[in-house]
């Protein structure tokens, strides 16, 4: 029978753990006690070494077949979660402090009974069964009429009554929706935020890499060249959470959620179906879904760059989805025209993809210093940049979201119209993409 995996994480914490310091060892003092007893309840010491080869893999173990919010910790919080175990877990096995081999490792010293007792606990920890916390994201360039909740998140007005979702909970009148911070009693805020992105995980981080996940997929709803147009508003970032702790805040430093977009981005009921979806994903552990988030956070990572900084993430999104370490180029390829039809030009895209390989392998830091940035462009008239902006879009659409992401209605529809009308612009568009015909 095929060891659990806290069984088998047990053995590799266990196997990192002396009574000796050796050559390398980590000091750790705790207290121990009853089961599952509050610090100051606890009145036994205890002195033991962890080692750190060991203790990297036992933690790099946990990191990748734990709970999903592993993923998003560095793995100096994942060895420190380990800590906390096995502090609040001694007593399971403190009678390997009368051991007088010190040298050993205690999975030498200790019965597999006792392992599997310490499995046990490991299963009913809050390493393995955290609390959620409630992490909210100020937004001030998408706009929410109506709250859209789904499993996991949710979208608010912040002149909603109950914006943060939180119904009866006491923390609910400390609360102002309208500013940010959101804190009642904090001094006036300079930042009236239109609506807020919610995030149910068990650490703030998971939740960053969710509202990644989930705001690339929001600026998908754009048309392309309303996607890339920014203006000159201020944007913010920063976050609130509310946790069993209280209520934290974060301001100094925070990078903008989104870029200062030239147009307001308007989520409605009508976009329910692509979130619901989304929202299934992040309950998965499957290495294909996993893959398509991580090609989502590379898309949000890039929205707000320049074009030149902007294409070599890109290329990191494309590779999410299709990428084979062992045949890269031919892996996209077939990806994209898999995903898009074989009628996408295979030798345009290969230069696409040899432009990539000067930028991403060292042969020109900025992609508009290759010398195949200005062949492209003789030979398609069209930007390089712009096309693998296409096509990547076009792929998470139809990848990840199985075409149940569209397009919202372009905001300038009529003026451009009136523009063509009045012979202020072409009546067609002549710029051909890889795709086809764009504005």
């Amino acid at each position: 029978m095929a060891k659990s995996i806290q069984l088998e994480l047990i053995e590799k914490i266990l196997a990192s753990i002396t009574l000796s310091m050796g050559r390398d060892g980590i000091y750790s003092y705790f207290k121990t006690g009853s089961p599952r007893s509050r610090w100051s309840e606890r009145a036994c010491s205890a002195v033991i070494y962890y080692h750190p080869v060991q203790l990297n893999l036992a933690a790099l173990y946990l990191r990748s077949n734990g709970p999903t919010y592993l993923k998003a910790l560095p793995l100096i919080e994942v060895k420190k979660k380990i800590f906390d175990f096995v502090a609040d877990s001694f007593w399971v096995v403190e009678a390997v402090l009368d051991e007088t081999e010190v040298n050993r490792p205690f999975d030498s010293l200790i019965s597999h009974e006792k392992k599997v007792e310490l499995a046990a606990e490991l299963s009913r920890s809050p390493l393995f069964r955290p609390p959620n916390e409630f992490s909210y994201f100020p937004l001030g360039t998408i706009k929410v009429e109506q709250a859209l909740l789904l499993e996991g998140f949710f979208f608010s007005s912040s002149a909603a009554e109950d914006a943060f979702q939180l119904k009866d909970n006491p923390r609910r009148a400390k609360l102002n929706p309208k500013n940010f911070p959101p804190v009642l009693d904090e001094k006036p805020s300079t930042w009236h935020p239109i609506s807020w992105l919610g995030v149910f995980s068990p650490d703030y981080r998971s939740a960053l890499k969710a509202r990644s996940a989930i705001l690339a997929a929001v600026a998908l709803t754009q048309p392309h060249y309303c996607r890339y147009m920014f203006s000159l508003r201020t944007v913010y970032g920063g976050r609130c959470t509310i946790s069993e702790r209280g209520i934290t805040y974060s301001v100094i430093n925070e990078r903008p959620h989104t870029p200062p977009c030239a147009y307001d981005i308007n989520l409605s009921e009508d976009d329910l179906g692509w979130l619901a979806l989304l929202a299934e994903k992040f309950n998965s552990s499957a290495g294909a879904v996993r893959r398509e988030l991580k090609a989502l956070e590379y898309f949000y990572r890039a929205w707000a760059l320049t074009p030149e900084e902007r294409f070599p993430v890109l290329c990191m999104a494309i590779d999410a989805i299709f990428g084979d370490p062992e045949n890269a180029t031919q892996s996209v390829v077939d990806g994209v025209r898999a995903t898009l039809g074989g009628e996408i030009d295979e030798g345009r895209l290969r230069k696409i993809l040899k432009l990539r390989a000067s930028v991403i392998h060292g042969g020109a830091p900025d992609v508009y210093d290759s010398s195949k940035y200005p062949k492209y462009f003789s030979r398609y008239g069209f930007d390089p940049i712009e096309d693998l902006e296409l096509i990547v879009a076009e792929c998470i659409k139809a990848r990840i979201f199985g075409g149940a992401l569209h397009e919202h209605p372009d905001p300038n529809e009529e003026a451009i119209k009136k523009a063509r009308d009045t012979g202020r612009l072409p009546p067609e568009t002549n710029r051909l993409s890889i795709l086809g015909p764009v504005r």
